[in-house]
């Protein structure tokens, strides 16, 4: 099963969250940004490379909030949420069409990927 970094960015209440530019896996879905751990690599290192790699975004990756393992066609995936610390600004988006910050309270009203739901449940919970 592959470990996958979830980058979960609070600022002042507001979340980062990644919509999947046409022609990618899960097109139109919103998500927590992040990637494929790779071997060698920690999940908060893991966390902070996809940041800068898919955003251009310098980050500082914390404590792990949550996993949630979920089932795709192709194979299972264990989602690590990670608490991480950027600052707003500027993004480069490379595989993603839209970011946003949006509230947390509001996290729920977008069509998430199927793995990153259970970690907006439980933020929404906590921090809405």
């Amino acid at each position: 099963m592959k470990n996958v970094a979830a980058a979960l960015i609070i600022n002042g209440g507001h979340i980062l969250l990644t919509r999947r530019a046409p022609g990618e896996n899960l097109a139109g879905y919103w998500e927590f940004p992040g990637g494929k751990q790779e071997l060698g690599e920690t999940i908060q290192q893991c966390a902070q490379r996809e940041l800068e790699e898919e955003l251009s975004l310098p980050s500082i990756a914390g404590e792990v909030f949550m996993e949630s393992i979920y089932r795709y066609e192709g194979g299972a995936i264990n989602l690590v949420g990670v608490l991480v610390e950027a600052q707003r600004g500027p993004l480069t988006l490379t595989v993603h069409d839209r970011a946003e910050w949006i509230p947390i309270s509001q996290l729920m009203q977008y069509e998430l990927a199927p793995a990153d739901i259970p970690i907006a449940e439980k933020l929404a919970k906590i921090y809405g």
